[in-house]
């Protein structure tokens, strides 16, 4: 014979218990052998990358030295085709330039010299590098072309740090920059490995924020190093 109490409690624990089991099976449902399997936002896959990008692409370079810039570079994969291309006149100044570029940081680096072939290389690498070098004195007496290959070049690499030489920049002009500049970092020259470090870092917080965020940016301790 049933207790009468029972009786009771199961009649009014009956509906709570009857919508448990027909929401399990609902959700249960959802994982049938005809359904197709989705992932899960813990499995690793696509979740984790959207995070691991998001912290890549939130954080900036804030090492404290050129070594430790350097491997915060490389480990973050900042540089993903590791390429930098440089247009400039062959000098010890951007001999230099390349050296450090590639055994400090680890760049593959192409050097174009010959100012008729700039056009030429400029977009034939438009998908391959990280990085554009311009120096603004192997336009010799011939600013309008300067500022039409820079346009061309910001057409070229729409996302990529485009850094300007010159032994004609000033430290005092580079507190602001104005909207129409074509570029994005300022190195006055004969460089050095420091601000090249600086350099990298700001072209490195470019790379891993976008353009617009660090745009107002702007090298004048590189400059004056």
């Amino acid at each position: 014979m049933r207790h009468p109490k029972a009786s009771v409690v199961q009649k009014m624990s009956y509906p709570f218990f009857h919508k448990l089991i027909d929401r399990f099976g609902k959700i249960s449902s959802g994982f049938s052998k005809d359904a197709p399997a989705k992932s899960s936002w813990n499995d690793g896959g696509l979740s984790q990358k959207l995070f691991d990008e998001y912290d890549r692409r939130m954080a900036d370079i804030k090492s404290t030295s050129i070594e430790a810039t350097a491997t915060d570079l490389k480990q973050r994969n900042v540089f993903e085709k590791g390429t930098a291309i440089v247009f400039a006149s062959c000098s010890q100044n951007t001999m230099n330039l390349q050296i450090w570029l590639e055994t400090i940081f680890d760049l593959d680096v192409v050097m174009v010299y010959e100012p008729s072939q700039f056009y030429e290389w400029l977009f034939r690498f438009a998908d391959l590098a990280d990085l554009v070098f311009v120096e603004r004195d192997s336009f010799v007496g011939d600013a309008p072309a300067f500022g039409t290959f820079m346009c061309a070049a910001n057409e070229a690499y729409p996302d990529c740090p485009i850094v300007v030489l010159s032994d004609e920049f000033e430290t005092s002009s580079f507190e602001l920059v104005e909207e129409d500049q074509k570029f994005d970092i300022t190195l006055k020259s004969p460089l050095s490995q420091t601000s090249i470090w600086l350099a990298m870092k700001a072209a490195g917080d470019i790379a891993l924020n976008g353009k617009k965020v660090t745009s107002s940016f702007i090298m004048s301790k590189a400059s004056a190093a």
